[in-house]
Parts: C-alpha cells; sequence; structure tokens
C-alpha cells in the first residue's frame, strides 16, 4: 500500500459520493467509502470504492437486482464484510495529571473506554477530555453529567476521587463527546498533560487522514497499536494491520479502546478519533475525522503555541507546549506597534508536564487597525515562535 496525496482522495471521494445514494440502497450494506481493495483478506495496493456489508453473500445466492456493479466510472467495485461493535470495557487506575490513553467513563452507560487526548477549547484555552460519545453520553443524554476517571469495574464501587468533570458537549454522528476537568467553578480539579500513555511524544496538532498513511493509537485495552488508513468516506476512516508493525495481540483494538486517538506515526499529529474494530473476517478499526470532531466541539489538539481570544477590555491567554521546567517568554505587540507591558507577560517556567500558560489584561484604549494583528511572540526553550490574531470588542474613545 502506498500513500496517496490529499488531491487524489479528493477525486476519489468526488465520485464515491456521486453514487453513495445508491450503493447504501442495496440490501445488507452497512457504509460506501474509498480505499484499498481487498484480495484473499488482505488490502492490495489497488484503489476502489468499497462497500461494506454486514454479511457477504455468494452472488449465486443473489437476485441480479441485489448485485453490485463491478466497476463504476472505471473505478472496481470491492465488497468487504464489516460489522464493527464499539468498544468500551473496564480498567486502569486514577490519573493526576490526566493524559491520555487512560479509563474514562460514565457510570450510567457502563463500562469505560479511553480518554483519547486532553483538547483545548478555542477562544478561551479551557483544557477538556475528548473521548466516544458512546462511552460517555447515556441515554437520553444529560448535560453536566459527572464523568469518573477510572470508571470502577463491576460490581466494584466507585473509587473515592475518581470524579474528573461534566459532560458538557457531544455529536453523536461524529461519536466524539467533551468533558471538562473539575467543576466549572475550577473546583475539583486535576492537572493535565497532553501526553497519551506509552508514546514517546505528546499529540502534535491535528490535520485530515488520507488513505495510505501509517497510524499509531494507545487504547485503554490493547495498549499501542500501528496500521494503515485503508479507507474512508471522507468523515469515517477505517485501518488495516502494517504488516511491518504487526500489533502484539493480532488486533488493533479492543473493548475499552473506544476514544483512543489515531495518530501519524511519523509526526504524532492527530487524524482521528478510534471508536470500533473487528477481528473477522479481518483485522480492522475504525475512527473518525479529527478535523471534523474539532471543528464541531469548536476545540483544537494543541501543536507548539495557541492563543485565545484577545478581547479589548478583557483578558487573552496564550498557551505553549514546551520542555518540562523549560524557561519561556511572552512578548506582546499590538496592531498600533505598541509593545505591551501588562502585568501577566515576559518570562514564566513550563510546568512538570511542559507546558506554559500566561494571562493579561488589555486597556479599553488598545485600539484595533485593519489589516493589522496583535502579534504573539513566544520563545520556548530558546526558540522563537510567532503567533497572530485579531483584536476582538471596540475600544472606549472617551479616555
Amino acid at each position: 500500500m502506498h500513500e496517496i496525496t490529499p488531491q487524489e482522495q479528493e477525486q476519489l471521494l468526488t465520485l464515491m459520493r456521486r453514487h453513495r445514494k445508491r450503493l447504501m440502497a442495496y440490501p445488507n450494506v452497512r457504509a460506501v467509502d474509498v480505499g484499498f481493495a481487498f484480495k484473499q483478506q488482505r488490502p492490495s495496493d489497488r484503489l476502489a470504492i468499497r462497500v461494506h456489508v454486514n454479511r457477504k453473500l455468494p452472488t449465486s445466492d443473489l437476485a441480479d437486482a441485489e448485485r453490485l456493479p463491478e466497476e463504476i466510472d472505471g473505478l472496481p467495485v470491492d465488497v468487504i464484510e464489516s460489522n464493527p461493535v464499539p468498544d468500551a470495557e473496564f480498567r486502569h487506575s486514577r490519573q493526576d495529571p490526566v493524559l491520555g490513553g487512560i479509563s474514562i467513563g460514565n457510570v450510567k452507560v457502563g463500562g469505560p473506554g479511553t480518554l483519547g487526548s486532553i483538547v483545548f477549547e478555542r477562544g478561551t484555552l479551557r483544557p477538556l477530555a475528548l473521548t466516544n460519545w458512546h462511552v460517555v453520553v447515556a441515554s437520553p443524554p444529560v448535560a453536566m453529567d459527572p464523568i469518573v476517571q477510572p470508571q470502577p469495574v463491576p460490581p466494584d464501587p466507585e473509587p473515592p476521587n475518581s470524579f474528573l468533570g461534566r459532560l458538557l458537549r457531544w455529536d453523536e454522528g461524529l461519536d466524539a463527546a467533551l468533558c471538562s476537568i473539575g467543576e466549572q467553578d475550577g473546583t475539583r480539579s486535576r492537572s493535565v498533560s497532553t501526553r497519551i500513555a506509552d508514546l514517546p511524544l505528546p499529540a502534535a496538532g491535528s490535520k485530515p487522514h488520507t488513505i495510505g498513511l501509517r497510524v499509531v493509537k494507545s487504547g485503554l485495552r490493547t495498549g499501542v497499536t500501528n496500521g494503515i488508513i485503508d479507507g474512508t468516506d471522507g468523515l469515517e476512516f477505517s485501518v488495516v494491520v502494517d504488516n511491518g508493525l504487526p500489533p502484539p495481540q493480532g488486533v488493533l483494538g479492543g473493548p475499552g479502546d473506544s476514544g483512543s486517538l489515531w495518530l501519524d506515526r511519523d509526526t504524532f499529529t492527530a487524524v482521528g478519533l478510534h471508536f470500533a474494530s473487528i477481528t473477522d473476517p479481518e483485522v480492522r478499526a475504525w475512527g473518525h475525522s479529527i478535523s471534523a470532531i474539532c471543528d464541531k466541539l469548536n476545540v483544537f489538539v494543541l501543536n507548539d503555541v495557541a492563543i485565545g481570544t484577545p478581547w479589548i477590555g478583557g483578558h487573552c491567554r496564550v498557551l505553549a507546549q514546551t520542555r518540562a521546567n523549560a524557561v519561556c517568554n511572552l512578548r506582546v505587540v499590538y496592531p498600533s506597534g505598541r509593545t505591551s507591558r501588562a502585568s501577566g507577560l515576559g518570562q514564566a517556567l513550563a510546568d512538570a508536564q511542559g507546558l506554559v500558560r500566561w494571562q493579561w489584561r488589555i486597556g479599553t484604549s488598545t485600539g484595533r487597525r485593519p489589516g493589522m494583528k496583535l502579534n504573539a511572540f513566544v520563545t520556548l526553550d530558546g526558540t522563537e515562535h510567532l503567533v497572530t490574531t485579531e483584536l476582538e470588542g471596540t475600544p472606549d474613545v472617551t479616555q
């Protein structure tokens, strides 16, 4: 298998979308995507429109009207048997700082899944825990439900101090949900880390997934597993075994792995949120686009430096990831060209997890200028980064 370009993938998806509705109307069809065709239960290097069915039947058992076409617009049609069951199970201990790859759950739902990663809210930079919808959202859904870490193993009682936070937002279609770290007033909180258990580096931002990309995840049940994205419908993608790095347990995922973050193996850039896997008729796992999830839930995966929304007369925050206990510095230049001397800027030390934060107040007389942005010069352990953003709000011209 080879990695294709984003342009090639978009061409395939455009073709697939033209015919998806018709293909989904066939009996027994669960999903339609594009990716590598399978031969003898192994992915080949040939690209195809792939029709996933709950059960693959011999052609002789199908009526003419039930038989899928062998090709569409010159592209082969591959029929794949896949009936994934969402992963969710039990395990692990309470963690502080909270990090990815550990147990998370809602006692109303049942078994736990995996906390994929600490992500951050756009604008406020508030840390939140990301996992699957089916792991923490009860039926009917209840906003502000308590979320626990770890989830108790029945019939054991809930462990002491297991409260993690409150259920805030979710999207059932993308099988994704967020919870706070601690109560909304800041009490009962824990520290956070962008690390993911048993991986050498934290997640480094996010990007769209592509067919052929080699990926890795760290889940509650099966630990670290590697695979290759073999197909996608644009939002959902599937992962198959990378024969060069076969999974230690022979599977890509299992009960309890739901919510794990799929990452580009080379860059550790997040590409998706794991939600299901199968072992028969072939080993396969599924994820949803992290780009779509972040846009829908208004969060981001931190990559070096991020800046919050700077409000005139309010506060602004900068967040960065670097080496633990590194000496860092922040210098802010407003659109007028003036360098801010506000309290809260300047030198700061990263915490033991490598996170460093600044917060300062923007004066009410600070002005906006067309086409000019606020510039934040962030020095992390000797290396300078520049982040820019627009000022929000209106200055007080009566002063």
